[in-house]
């Protein structure tokens, strides 16, 4: 089959596409980068250069014309999240595939918006990127939950630290810190983290699951992309601290804890456990991204001594790797090159109607709290 002709929404030198999205569609049979369109021409040109992408590939300043080009069969959007509405809608509206990164809109309307035009468009492939659901070590807990590993799941606890939202913020993270673009800790930290958790133990919660949401630090110190002090006091209105607890529809007890900043020196990032009738799971890494991955993420299972004596010894599982896990792929390309083999096979990681649910989610967290979108 010939490859899929792939049109590029923000294909920019800082920011995620680069070392997620370019090392798999530069090298895959399946795939061929035909057209970018960044802010202007000449910074899509240049991005073709940079990148040593074909010189055929051609270069567009405007989604709008993107979207005309009919040699184009899959749309990437890569732009920040406030930015998605307007660069992907034309192409919705022309009917042509996309994937689109997590968070689908900055909001709950602007993903409805989205997914009313997908549907209006006659889309017939629309992919949202929350490739956790890709990640073997969330697809290998799973298999240890359905297998009935620990026996029947009784409650799970989730503690995480986010990076951000600390005391300093480079500039080209500093949107991060502001609530109102879309991309901040609840819609992207939170955001991703609970959809990997729900893949492991079930989606939705019945009844809707109390939450608390705070922005603690009012400031922080921005910084340069080499760490020289840009700004004393950048304001910060993005909530820092997020508080989740509730029963999922599998009946599960789920308590969910984020807050920003590093972790305590020497412990892990994420600490992640699954408790049941014969023993439990526990789930490390240096952080809370397993839709990116660490090197040290660790499966551990305690068995309990079902006759009242010691826990006995804790188990490491091992995860199969595939493909991907060989020293050739960056760490960040992982996940998003497993979610477009499986597209190549018309198989959708996770549609917009799945990114529409989350944001309900989200949206009711604001809500609870007074929260304004």
């Amino acid at each position: 089959m010939p490859p899929i002709r792939v049109g590029f929404l923000g294909l920019s030198s800082s920011g995620w596409a680069p070392g997620a999205h370019l090392p798999f569609l530069k090298h895959s049979d399946k795939y061929q980068i035909v057209a970018i369109c960044n802010s202007s021409i000449e910074s899509s040109k240049a991005a073709i250069k940079r990148f040593e992408l074909p010189e055929s590939t051609r270069a567009y300043g405007d989604p709008e014309d993107l979207a005309k080009d009919k040699d184009i069969d899959l749309i990437v959007c890569s732009v920040r999240v406030d930015r998605h509405l307007a660069t992907i809608s034309p192409s919705l509206k022309a009917g042509k595939n996309v994937f689109v990164e997590w968070p689908l809109g900055k909001n709950l309307t602007e993903a409805k918006e989205l997914l009313r035009l997908k549907n209006e468009g006659g889309v017939k492939t629309a992919v949202v990127g929350l490739q956790a659901r890709q990640s073997p070590v969330v697809r290998k807990l799973k298999q240890l939950v359905d297998e009935g590993r620990v026996g029947k799941v009784l409650s799970s606890s989730w503690m995480g630290q986010g990076g951000n939202l600390g005391p300093t913020v480079q500039e080209g993270y500093a949107y991060l810190s502001q609530r109102e673009v879309g991309g901040n800790m609840v819609s992207i930290h939170f955001g991703h983290a609970i959809d990997y958790i729900q893949a492991v133990l079930g989606y939705g919660f019945n009844p809707a699951p109390k939450t608390l949401l705070a922005s603690r630090r009012s400031h922080q110190k921005l910084l340069s992309s080499s760490n020289e002090l840009v700004k004393e006091a950048h304001p910060v209105t993005s909530d820092d601290t997020i508080f989740l607890h509730g029963t999922l529809t599998t009946g599960i007890p789920l308590s969910f804890s984020l807050r920003g900043g590093k972790p305590f020196k020497d412990v892990a990032g994420l600490d992640w456990r699954i408790y049941g009738e014969t023993g439990e799971i526990r789930i490390t890494s240096s952080g809370p991204f397993l839709n990116v991955g660490y090197p040290d993420i660790k499966i551990a299972i305690s068995d309990f001594d079902l006759d009242g004596g010691e826990s006995k010894d804790v188990e490491v599982v091992e995860v199969e790797k595939d493909e991907f896990d060989g020293d050739g792929w960056g760490i960040p390309s992982r996940n998003v090159a497993r979610v477009y083999r499986e597209l190549a096979e018309e198989k959708v990681n996770c549609s917009f109607e799945d990114a529409v649910e989350r944001h309900e989610l989200i949206e009711g967290m604001y809500k609870e709290n007074g929260i304004p979108t």
